[in-house]
């Protein structure tokens, strides 16, 4: 049988990593260079990842300012796009350099953040908005189902829930509403969670076991 070397070394290193990480939560306390060893490899990682996500910004610029020269059909959104991606690096790297602030000092970073960012993320919300309230009113001219009766009932009941008191007046709508919130939402959404954690447990221990080998392929 053939062993692929290279392979069988990334094997061993994610297995170390792995098990070391596993073991300075569930023994820690007992031995704390454990601690210590996953603090530094965490350091290593979130480097790592940090170093990746430049690279693939860069390779991204790259991809559109091509784009750009070579006058394609769609190249006026690359030029956008790489305007922005070059404003948000100097904004971010810049003033901290000349001394201007950095993170919540930074000026021109929290002036792009609350009037671009949050302002475009609004104006996306408003849309999907709108998007449900034609998906509802779609499905009303549809043959009803069970779901289509329970999604256009708790968008009725959402919608009514949130509206202010017409005249001091309560329907009782609010309540019902934050029932529906705080109870069967709730409920779906920690369900989600727990379903996401143990696919997250299944996954990593597969990646410690060796079972599955994504830093291979």
């Amino acid at each position: 049988m053939k062993i692929n070397v290279a392979s069988a070394f990334l094997a061993l290193i994610a297995l170390i990593v792995g098990w070391i990480v596993l073991l300075s939560y569930l023994v820690g306390d007992w031995l704390p260079f454990l601690g210590a060893a996953r603090g530094w490899l965490t350091a290593w990682a979130a480097l790592l990842a940090a170093t990746a996500v430049i690279i693939g910004v860069l390779n991204l610029m790259h991809v559109h300012l091509d784009k750009i020269a070579s006058m394609t059909p769609d190249w006026l959104y690359s030029f956008f796009l790489f305007i922005g991606g070059i404003t948000a690096i100097g904004v971010g790297l810049v003033p901290p350099l000349l001394h201007m602030g950095a993170a919540t000092t930074n000026t021109a970073a929290v002036f792009i953040f609350r009037y671009v960012i949050v302002a475009g993320g609004a104006a996306i919300s408003s849309l999907l908005v709108f998007i449900l309230v034609l998906s509802g009113y779609r499905l009303l001219r549809r043959r009803p189902t069970l779901l289509t009766v329970v999604f256009i009932t708790t968008a009725v009941i959402t919608l009514l829930g949130m509206l202010p008191p017409v005249g001091g007046f309560d329907w009782g709508w609010h309540g019902v509403w934050e029932w529906l919130a705080h109870t069967p939402a709730l409920a779906g959404s920690r369900g989600l969670l727990i379903g996401v954690a143990l696919g997250i447990i299944a996954t990593g221990l597969r990646v410690i076991l060796a079972a599955d080998r994504p830093y291979g392929e």
